[in-house]
């Protein structure tokens, strides 16, 4: 009997075993991984820190050297929009005594400024001191003195400046610190300027043995100073796109591909435009509707729609307008067409299209367009000339290049120009009123891709 009942309790326990395990288990969840979207977003921000830049500035001049000595010399932007950015520099200044210091190293300090008054360039020097609280309250000094009427410089002349007239410790580490959030630009006007500049800058780096850095903006200027005297470019402000994915090389030139291409010249505009910080805008188009412009309305469209992307990311207040013009093929009369602000984007998409027969006179539409704006109080005003064609001579008129110029400043605009180019002998140079004008109202100037090259003496 006990047997029979030992055999039932082991099928009981048999039984309930297969049971559960016979049993379907639901299956297991797999652990999802949260993907923030703004995840990339931040990944592809610059970070942007002047004292960790200060700091990273001075650990790579000490780290590899027994060299005992260091000279340093800020070249500073001190325009209006680098007030925030002073009171930073002045802040962090000793983050690079922080390291320097920590090396026991006699070190010694330099200020070049530069900013413009009216249009009139402004550079003052702080000579060699051993003393950084000096150079701390020039940093003060300048961010009191920064006003309505204090504009960014030429940074390019201020750097040759400096490296002209400051004299050299030939044991020392000598490092160049330029801090702007604008483009580096020079007065100099003679054909290709910038690149001159640019190369003498690079030659007297080389010749003194000093690494030029800077804490900027993102262009082509600006990395391939750093890149050629073994400095380092860091972003002022996380604005700034990284310098060295979104370039090429061709030559001994370093662009950006968005500027081979119309649409990636108006985002570079709208991208600029932000960066300067402006109030309430009125964004007029000084647009050559002449025939040879025809097979560019389109990508201007498609740059347009790149144009309000941008703007309205950055919280912009702006609103359109348009001066159109046009003119008889031979030197005809002008033809003169003002569609004042506010126009919606698709209604200047459309004014874009459909461009006339004839020819194209740009100092008309300056000169008897831009007065007819007659911008409201309170709002800025920003001229962008799109033309493929260099500018016509419209001496029988009284029209000269620095009359036209006269007229924008006396409007207070700003001026971008994607402009055309006139032929020499050898090369191609940029038109000069369309440069100039760019230049003189602290805008920026451009090739059309694709544009005509016209007789000097046209």
């Amino acid at each position: 009997m006990r047997k029979w009942i030992y055999c039932l309790c082991v099928i009981s326990l048999l039984v309930c075993t297969l049971q559960a395990s016979a049993q379907v288990r639901p299956p297991r969840r797999k652990h999802r991984i949260m993907v923030d979207p703004g995840a990339k977003k931040e990944k592809d921000t610059l970070k942007a820190d002047i004292g960790a830049s200060l700091k990273d500035i001075a650990k790579r001049a000490t780290q590899h050297t027994q060299n005992l000595k260091i000279d340093v010399v800020f070249v500073v932007d001190g325009g209006r929009q680098m007030l925030g950015h002073l009171a930073d520099l002045e802040k962090r200044f000793v983050d690079i005594l922080a390291v320097i210091e920590t090396k026991t190293m006699d070190y010694r300090f330099a200020l070049v400024s530069f900013h413009s008054v009216y249009g009139e360039p402004r550079v003052n020097f702080h000579q060699w001191t051993f003393d950084y609280l000096k150079i701390e309250n020039a940093f003060r000094d300048m961010r009191v003195e920064s006003g309505n009427n204090i504009e960014s410089g030429y940074g390019l002349d201020a750097v040759i400046k400096g490296l002209n007239e400051l004299e050299f410790r030939e044991d020392a580490i000598t490092q160049f610190v330029v801090v702007t959030a604008s483009r580096l630009r020079t007065s100099w006007t003679e054909a290709k300027a910038k690149s001159k500049i640019s190369q003498q800058i690079i030659d007297l780096c080389r010749r003194n043995d000093v690494q030029l850095n800077c804490i900027g903006i993102s262009e082509k200027v600006q990395a391939e100073l750093t890149d050629e005297t073994n400095g380092v470019w860091y972003p002022i402000d996380s604005n700034q796109r990284q310098m060295d994915g979104q370039r090429i090389r061709s030559g001994a030139t370093i662009a950006d591909k968005a500027l081979l291409r119309i649409d990636g010249l108006f985002k570079r505009i709208a991208e600029n435009l932000v960066e300067s910080n402006p109030g309430k805008v009125d964004v007029v188009f000084v647009f050559d509707y002449s025939l040879s412009m025809q097979t560019k309305t389109e990508p201007a469209c498609e740059g347009l729609d790149l144009m309000v992307s941008v703007f309205k990311s950055a919280g912009l207040d702006y609103q359109f307008g348009i001066i159109r013009f046009w003119a008889a093929v031979g030197g005809g009369e002008s033809t003169i067409v003002v569609t004042k602000p506010p126009l919606e984007a698709e209604q200047v998409k459309s004014l874009f299209r459909l461009p006339k027969n004839g020819d194209e006179h740009l100092l008309d539409a300056i000169i008897e367009g831009v007065p007819r704006l007659r911008t409201e109080q309170g709002r800025d005003l920003v001229l962008i000339i799109v033309t493929d064609e260099s500018t016509s001579k419209r001496s029988e008129k009284g029209y000269t290049a620095g009359r036209a110029i006269s007229v924008c400043r006396g409007a207070f605009a700003r001026v971008y120009v994607i402009g055309g180019v006139t032929s020499m002998r050898s090369s191609s140079i940029s038109d000069n009123f369309q440069r100039q004008v760019a230049q003189i109202t602290k805008g920026e100037h451009y090739i059309m891709p694709g544009s005509t090259i016209a007789d000097e003496g046209r």
